[in-house]
């Protein structure tokens, strides 16, 4: 009796559920004014429906889904989001939803589901969590389909085409992002780990002055939801890679706990060449090719863990800690043939053999205070780091013509980092949109790179000391600021103002002839911001805002130690203590409009930079061979401009878009003396060019998803070197299983094997061309696996704040 009973139950249930019934309404704001184009979701909370629609013109709406409870999120184009949980047997009308007005300095465009990108005020979101595309790539390689970033073929990554960009983890400077290379640094992170990329292009005072191109904040993924969750992703590809990672966490009224394991292993290889000719008046031309090959190994290994304390209603403790280890084997081999005139007069190679050891630990924890009044809270975040990167090269030279020497070299390498931070957020709100924030950061860093070269005399390694060097490199950046903003009917603005005192010592063993060195440079600079924005209409579908901000530049550690690179002898590389910060004032315009499910955001930007840094490259004689000799220095200012366009839009139920492009210019005028040739340079020049992309996401029959993303960047053309365009396209598709716990996707990357890197470089003497392959066609096929998560459909803005999010920087 009790089997057959629970049988008439189970049938019940399902005719239940397959008796279709349709839900009716209509959402309207607190003035009674209808909503058009607000997407409203009907996620199944006893099934797998997920129905996403939009209002019409009126307001209204009809949707026709299977008996059951849902939970329904609305979510207008502007403003905040509404979320009820109901019950349906039957036909149901709603009737009229009226949704209250969000008062808001900066506002979002956004569906129902959350898009790949969504555009904000105050900052670009790219949700790498839904990128296809990038499963089992590093984050290198994952930036580069991020709007408005660009990343070379050596992992050089720009915003709007400038290098001077700071690279956040979680709102704060990271030791994930390596001690002296955040290009190196950025492939040994997982993009899976990453949970979405937010690009700033005009921070405020809020934000740290460093990066006069803007800020990258990466948020790595931290598990909130309530109960036991968990998710496991495991992929290969070719050329050979493999690796797993997890996201579990355990989420009470009173604690959650989340820990986020990793390990990785890869394998590539690269090419490079390079035609170097040499000018002389008296002589026959001299012309030296270049052809090398990569082999690169990786395998990293890590993991984030940590906690969160809801201590009562207002009080909330964080703590967490990140581990990470990465050790590696590069082989390198460069091939040279060296002419005079058309005749062959030297041959020779050199091979390098390189491991590498990579180490790091940061802890963190984080005190955030809610007071009654809604925003008002105090936050204070403390973090530790200790990083070293341990590098041991055998190079081995072999002359096969020609009067050069077969040689063998050995190089060590070990560099240490210690960074601290201390930061408090205060922020007072008062009356219906006015808000008042005061905060203080301190950053205090200490580097150290011991450098070692032994050449091998007569059977024996001897050090080099031209190349040998012991550099102490410390930053210590003390940050105070205020903001102000307020909003008043259609107008809104934010007001603020920043001051950094800069404390730098740079110390070198073998500086000046062995002699050694020891500079300090310390300075107190004011960094105001501003931010103006108008809305045209009631429901802030159309605004224009305008920003303003100064920021600074300040040199790298590498670029101001005075330390000779030795992983091309015929190209090296040394820093300059004498580098000034750069200043830069920067203006941007964007409008942002909202046309049906299509939103649109064109921008304009105008930088003007002074004592700008560039990288002089000059020709110089060693050891009787023609090299280069790579320096950073100041030089003039410079004028940067561009316009933008941002673009994302749903053509169809099963076909979404997003694109961005962006025209941008550079004049610079300046004059560098170098004493060792006696001579004056003119580094003035200008240029012009341009990068697009476009993502399309297409939903296929057998609920397979496709993704295809495409990318150009044109040529450009500075002082002393000219690039030539590259493009390229990726391919994903991936398809829900297991009743939606796993998801299945293959993605090729470099579809066409298209990206190359081809540069022109000139100067008086000699011109080079280079030609660069970092990597070839990749494919990868990645399995993920969830528990007790349905797939994320998460809406443009969620009912909390996220664990970086609003935190300061």
């Amino acid at each position: 009796m009790r089997n057959l009973l629970a049988i008439a139950m189970v049938l019940v249930g399902v005719l239940t559920l397959a008796q279709e019934i349709t839900v009716t309404g209509t959402v309207q704001d607190n003035s009674d004014l209808p909503l058009a184009y607000t997407s409203i979701t009907f996620d199944g909370l006893d099934n797998d429906i997920f129905e996403q629609i939009y209002t019409e013109g009126d307001g209204s709406f009809m949707v026709h889904i299977p008996a059951g409870k849902y939970d329904i999120i609305i979510q207008p184009t502007t403003g905040s989001i509404t979320e009820r949980i109901e019950t349906f047997t039957k036909d149901t009308d709603l009737g009229i939803i009226r949704l209250s007005e969000a008062i808001q300095l900066a506002s979002t465009v956004a569906v129902a589901e959350r898009p790949l990108y969504r555009l904000e005020l105050d900052k670009r979101v790219y949700d790498m969590d839904r990128d296809p595309t990038i499963k089992g790539a590093n984050l290198s390689d994952a930036l580069n389909n991020v709007p408005s970033v660009t990343v070379d073929g050596d992992g050089t990554v720009t915003l709007r085409g400038s290098e001077s960009i700071t690279v956040l983890i979680d709102g704060k400077p990271s030791a994930m992002t390596g001690i002296s290379n955040i290009a190196d640094a950025l492939k040994n992170i997982q993009a899976d780990a990453v949970q979405r990329v937010e690009v700033i292009t005009n921070p405020s005072a809020r934000y740290d002055a460093a990066g006069t191109g803007g800020i990258i904040n990466i948020i790595m993924k931290k598990g909130t939801n309530q109960g036991f969750n968990a998710s496991f992703n495991t992929n290969v590809g070719i050329p050979f890679q493999t690796g797993v990672n997890a996201n579990l966490n355990y989420k009470t009224d009173k604690w959650n706990f989340f820990i986020s394991p990793y390990v990785r292993y890869g394998r590539s290889e690269g090419s490079s060449s390079f035609k170097n000719r040499f000018y002389s008046q008296f002589q026959p031309d001299t012309i030296e090719t270049q052809d090398g090959d990569r082999i690169r190994k990786r395998f990293n290994y890590g993991t984030g863990i940590g906690f969160e304390r809801f201590i009562d209603d207002r009080n909330t403790l964080t703590a967490s800690v990140n581990l990470r280890r990465s050790t590696g084997e590069n082989e390198n081999t460069l091939n040279y043939n060296d002419y005079a005139g058309n005749t062959l007069f030297g041959k020779s190679s050199r091979q390098e053999i390189e491991d590498e050891t990579d180490e790091s630990i940061e802890a963190n924890v984080g005190y955030r205070l809610e007071f009654d009044d809604k925003g008002h809270e105090l936050r204070i975040e403390t973090s530790a780091s200790f990083a070293k990167e341990d590098e041991f090269s055998d190079i081995i030279e072999r002359t096969y013509m020609g009067n050069g020497e077969n040689g063998h070299d050995k190089t060590s390498n070990y560099e240490e980092q210690t960074r601290y931070l201390l930061q408090a957020d205060y922020v007072y709100p008062h009356g219906e949109s006015a808000r008042f924030e005061l905060g203080y950061k301190g950053q205090f860093a200490s580097n150290m790179n011991d450098f070692t070269v032994m050449q091998r005399e007569n059977g024996e390694f001897i050090e080099n000391p031209f190349f040998t060097d012991v550099i102490d490199y410390d930053q210590n950046v003390n940050a105070l600021y205020t903001q102000y903003g307020n909003k008043m009917g259609k107008f809104s603005y934010l007001l603020g103002l920043r001051m950094e005192n800069s404390d730098i010592r740079i110390q070198s063993a073998n500086a000046n002839d062995g002699l050694g060195s020891d500079d300090k440079k310390n300075y107190t600079n004011f960094f105001p911001s501003a931010t103006l924005n108008y809305s045209f209409d009631e429901d802030d579908r159309n605004q224009l805002q305008v920003s303003y901000s100064k920021r600074i530049r300040r040199p790298w550690s590498r670029w101001l130690t005075p330390f000779r690179n030795f992983s091309d002898d015929r190209n090296t590389f040394m820093g300059n203590p004498d580098l000034d910060p750069v200043f830069t004032n920067a203006f941007e315009m964007a409008y942002i409009t909202q046309i049906g499910k299509t939103s649109i955001t064109p921008s304009v930007y105008y930088q003007k930079s002074t004592d700008n840094m560039n990288v002089f490259r000059r020709r110089a004689e060693f050891n009787g061979n023609q090299i280069f000799i790579s320096q950073p220095v100041n030089a003039g200012d410079e004028v940067r401009y561009g316009a933008e366009l941002v673009a994302a839009t749903q053509f169809t139920s099963w076909w979404r878009a997003f694109g961005n492009v962006n025209f941008y210019g550079y004049d610079a005028n300046g004059s560098y003396y170098d004493p060792i040739s006696d001579t004056t340079y003119d580094l003035s020049g200008d240029g012009f060019s341009w990068f697009g992309r476009m993502s399309n996401t297409f939903s296929l029959p057998s609920k397979i998803d496709m993704q295809v993303s495409g990318f150009y960047y044109g040529g450009s053309k500075n002082a002393q070197s000219e690039r030539d365009p590259m493009y390229g396209v990726d391919l994903a598709l991936s398809k829900d299983i297991l009743a939606g716990a796993g998801t299945l996707s293959f993605n090729v990357r470099d579809l066409f094997e298209t990206r190359r890197r081809k540069v022109f470089n000139f100067g008086p003497g000699y011109e080079s061309n280079m030609d660069m392959q970092w990597r070839g066609r990749q494919f990868t096929l990645n399995f993920a696996y969830r528990i007790n998560q349905k797939k994320k459909r998460e809406r443009g803005m969620n009912g909390g704040v996220d664990e970086a999010e609003g935190m300061e920087f």
